[in-house]
């Protein structure tokens, strides 16, 4: 039997992400990009620019088979959805990331490396597929700390915070920003904006209920965890987690996050899972009960 007859297209807007996020939640159990991780990327752009960025591939009945999704710093995602990859298709989704790109360096825009991650060559026959394609495409395995946790969320101690701090979640605009704040501290240098964190509570599946934090006495953000719901697969998710530097060291990130692990549980989830790429925030999590449960490889690739 043939190839199935496959087409490719811009992204078309909200419509089409809601596609990309069902097809990652019917592909696997536990992997390092879940439909909160595409929720959280697209705080980056608009969805009219989103349709530079993101391709779909489709069969002939309007399934998603795969998708790219390169952002302007470089990284980039290959989703294929499981049974589906073969070379042939892989090679031409990396041709598209690589058209991505030199669009980009055409257009002024500085060159940068291209790199994926989130592969794990003992999950499945598409992880060892891509990192295959990737090797024929001039990347080559990088070195990186990282990994995803897991845990269920059957037994969960009560959060305990220091005196002068309280648990709650994102519900003013003073909260926002302060959230927004305590982001842009604790990841300095860092790029987010309130613009930014706006979009990304537009964006399905974003629960306020799940946008949990650690406030002063007097209301400032001190520490946060935003937390996403799976809900086909009964599975939460941890994007990002962090604490304002001024608050460190004093438990705050383990109790933000044990009380995003109530919130996710009283929402229906099961398990929860987050990613890590420090020892540190390896440290943090296994704190709070999560084990490891994958790898998480990054390939890289140097500008043309």
């Amino acid at each position: 039997m043939g190839r199935d007859v496959l087409a490719s297209r811009a992204y078309a807007g909200a419509a089409d992400l809601r596609r990309m996020q069902e097809a990652v939640a019917r592909a696997y159990a536990i992997t390092s990009l879940r439909v909160g991780d595409l929720a959280w990327l697209t705080r980056y752009s608009t969805h009219r620019q989103l349709a530079l960025d993101i391709r779909l591939w489709e069969d002939q009945d309007g399934a998603v088979v795969g998708w790219t999704y390169v952002r302007h710093f470089g990284g980039f995602n290959v989703f294929v959805a499981p049974g589906r990859a073969d070379d042939a298709l892989l090679d031409e989704m990396l041709a598209e990331v690589d058209r991505i790109a030199r669009a980009s360096a055409a257009a002024g825009d500085p060159p940068v490396s291209l790199y994926t991650y989130g592969l794990d060559l003992t999950r499945s026959d598409e992880d060892r597929a891509v990192a295959a394609a990737l090797e024929r495409h001039g990347f080559a395995l990088a070195p990186s700390v990282g990994g995803v946790l897991t845990r269920a969320l059957d037994r969960l101690p009560e959060p305990v915070l220091p005196p002068g701090y309280r648990l709650g979640q994102v519900e003013t605009r003073e909260q926002m920003i302060g959230r927004v704040e305590a982001q842009r501290a604790a990841f300095a240098p860092s790029d987010f904006l309130l613009e930014r964190y706006e979009r990304v509570r537009r964006t399905w599946p974003y629960r306020a209920e799940l946008d949990r934090i650690v406030l002063t006495e007097d209301g400032q953000v001190a520490a946060f965890c935003t937390a996403w719901l799976d809900a086909e697969n009964a599975a939460g998710l941890f994007e990002p987690v962090g604490t304002h530097p001024a608050h460190r060291r004093r438990g705050l990130a383990r109790a933000v996050c044990l009380d995003a692990l109530r919130a996710l549980r009283a929402a229906g989830a099961r398990t929860a899972q987050v990613g890590f790429g420090s020892a540190a925030g390896e440290a943090t999590y296994r704190s709070v009960g999560f084990e490891l449960s994958a790898t998480d490889l990054v390939y890289r690739r140097a500008p043309a």
